[in-house]
């Protein structure tokens, strides 16, 4: 079943084209890998996937409403490690008994017990990402998508988020991950390459590059 359809859309920015005729689909317990460097269009595609902004062409058809985990710590630092998570689970419309069960849930998987009562601009960056996937998903939602989730991190806590990540696909969930690590190419179960807004390849990681190096020759 196909729970994102992407036909034909482009997007501008002034003179700018930012995306430009992307055509891609989402199944479920898939992940999309979409790989490039810094202003590919990999962001601009995404946001448009979550509809925070329009396209000025083609269609987007994504099933029930994503989970979203953006570039950027998507979390109130003021607030604790245990408000955050009552904070967004109330955003989606959860109940009190199943926002107490996915704290809890949270909380004990993260082994964030300690620091439940803790702001979160004071966990560690790693923390702070692995809590913020965790509360993208809280709801279960169909679609997953990440926008460079692992930017930034040591390569402990990039692994284990991608164990997070590959746990829901295994779950059913269609995952859509944004990275310009060349090696997180490898952890996806397909690829989209982007370069100046296109999709210039596509496929399984192993039709599309064997190695690291491969990969570099769409960006030159």
């Amino acid at each position: 079943m196909k729970l994102v359809e992407i036909s034909h859309v482009s997007k501008r920015f002034g003179k700018f084209l930012a995306v430009d005729d992307v055509t891609l689909d989402l199944s479920g317990g898939e992940i999309l890998g979409l790989l490039g460097a810094n202003g590919a269009g990999k962001t601009t595609l995404i946001r448009m996937v979550c509809d925070l902004i329009r396209p000025d062409g083609g269609q987007i058809a994504v099933t029930g409403r994503p989970g979203y985990m953006c570039q950027t710590f998507s979390l109130v630092e003021e607030l604790t490690v245990h408000e955050n998570i009552r904070f967004y689970a109330t955003l989606y419309g959860l109940g009190r008994q199943t926002v107490a069960e996915r704290e809890e849930s949270i909380v004990a998987s993260l082994e964030l017990g300690p620091y439940r009562d803790r702001q979160v601009k004071f966990l560690p960056s790693g923390w702070r990402q692995a809590l913020s996937f965790s509360i993208a998903v809280i709801a279960d939602p169909p679609v997953l998508i990440l926008d460079e989730p692992t930017s930034g991190l040591d390569s402990l806590s990039r692994r284990r988020l991608w164990k997070m990540i590959h746990a829901k696909a295994a779950e059913g969930t269609g995952v859509i991950v944004s990275t310009h690590y060349l090696d997180e190419a490898f952890y996806c179960s397909r690829l989209a390459i982007m370069n100046s807004g296109r999709i210039v390849a596509g496929g399984a990681p192993k039709d599309v590059a064997s190695t690291q190096q491969d990969l570099l020759g769409f960006f030159r």
